[in-house]
């Protein structure tokens, strides 16, 4: 069977001992974050977009001239240049840079739960569809800031420092531009609750409105830019994921009023939390036009989803119970979703033999195993010598 999908049985079995039996809470995360770990940290050669990063990687010099101005220039962001340039100035080969940096990811989630999950092993089942499959594993930089986001971000926003929250947001931004998105968040901090479901009305109809091509024509024609052309023009929308992401606010939303009718208050935490958590929902519906664009800004605010339920499902009840059944089930569903997402995605897989069961998995103890599935060699010759030439314009010349 799959690693990956025992290990996501493992984290629903987790979750549910944590649920009926919570005095093995403890030990049961130690469990689940080990194996979450080191499933992350010895993988190789796998996920959409490792041996991009790869290739990256090898053509990036590990002494760097900011002098030339390319500081804003090129592919990729500076950030993530110069932390390949550090690795690099010592010697360390991609796959142990990306074994540290899955390490460091996965402490960075483990702060986040610590701090504000009460049911940490049921927060790394929610964690696993979407944070885990899509990012950790592929999108090395935008996983990286998203976990910046997740544990150093989060304590800066709801401490309101401002000062230190926005210096952290563009040291994120510096690895992967979708931390631009989270600038707004200390405006949204001062919004009432009740005005965020108003605003995500107003989003999903100015979603509608980009769907039309008379605006984007007129758009376009005030701001001709390749990325607002790709967004309007070149995406797709996808019914489902927007049916998920209208169901699971639906749900929080009423299970939110449910639980501060029922108590007479919420805490700040709780509001700042969820307040976040429905900004994510108003820029998914905003760019729900284009599904790329709308599930690469609103990934992280989604991830969110897990502190804010689990801190509402403390006290249980008829209608508490009935919302953990729902978002159990919800997570398996978008975790089966996200597992055939990876083998289409990953190109070099067979769907035709290769399914959610079965999805291979090559650690760094066996690395031959990857010429089973593609020639890694061969891809990774052709992104280096696509990027070679961008990297040397900014290399200090010996």
């Amino acid at each position: 069977m799959s690693v990956y999908l025992l290990l996501f049985m493992l984290l629903a079995a987790g979750a549910l001992l944590e649920w009926f039996r919570p005095q093995y809470g403890k030990k049961g995360y130690l469990v689940c974050w080990t194996a979450v770990t080191a499933c992350l940290c010895l993988r190789y050669g796998q996920g959409v977009d490792y041996v991009t990063y790869h290739g990256l990687y090898e053509t990036i010099p590990p002494v760097i001239d900011l002098s030339q101005g390319y500081v804003c220039g090129f592919y990729p962001e500076i950030g993530w240049r110069l932390l390949c340039a550090a690795f690099k100035a010592v010697h360390v080969p991609f796959w142990v840079f990306a074994m540290i940096l899955g390490f460091a990811e996965m402490c960075l989630v483990h702060r986040f739960l610590q701090k504000y999950v009460p049911a940490k092993t049921a927060g790394l089942f929610m964690f696993y569809p979407v944070l885990f499959l899509s990012y950790l594993v592929s999108g090395l930089r935008q996983g990286l800031a998203m976990c910046i986001f997740l544990g150093v971000l989060v304590p800066l926003y709801l401490e309101r420092k401002w000062i230190l929250y926005i210096l952290g947001v563009l040291v994120a931004t510096s690895l992967h531009k979708v931390g631009y998105a989270w600038l707004l968040l200390p405006a949204v901090s001062y919004l009432p609750v009740w005005l965020m479901p108003v605003l995500a009305g107003g989003a999903f109809a100015g979603g509608l409105l980009l769907r039309l091509q008379a605006v984007q024509e007129f758009l376009l024609s005030y701001f001709p830019s390749y990325h607002l052309q790709q967004f309007l023009q070149a995406g797709e929308i996808s019914y489902f994921a927007c049916a998920e992401r209208l169901i699971s606010t639906t749900a929080i939303l009423a299970l939110y009023w449910w639980v501060a009718k029922r108590d007479r208050q919420t805490s700040e935490t709780e509001d700042a939390l969820l307040k976040a958590y429905l900004c994510g929902t108003c820029f998914y519906l905003l760019m729900c036009g284009n599904s790329y664009y709308a599930s690469r800004y609103c990934a992280v605010f989604k991830i969110l989803e897990c502190a804010v339920l689990l801190i509402l499902l403390q006290k249980r009840d008829t209608i508490v119970n009935f919302a953990a059944a729902f978002f159990l089930g919800l997570t398996i569903l978008m975790g089966i979703k996200n597992l055939n997402a990876v083998i289409r995605q990953a190109i070099y897989y067979d769907p035709a033999v290769v399914k959610v069961w079965n999805l291979p998995y090559v650690s760094v103890f066996q690395k031959s195993k990857i010429y089973q599935y593609y020639p890694y060699e061969e891809w990774l010759e052709e992104i280096y010598n696509r990027n070679i030439e961008d990297q040397k314009l900014w290399m200090i010349q010996e």
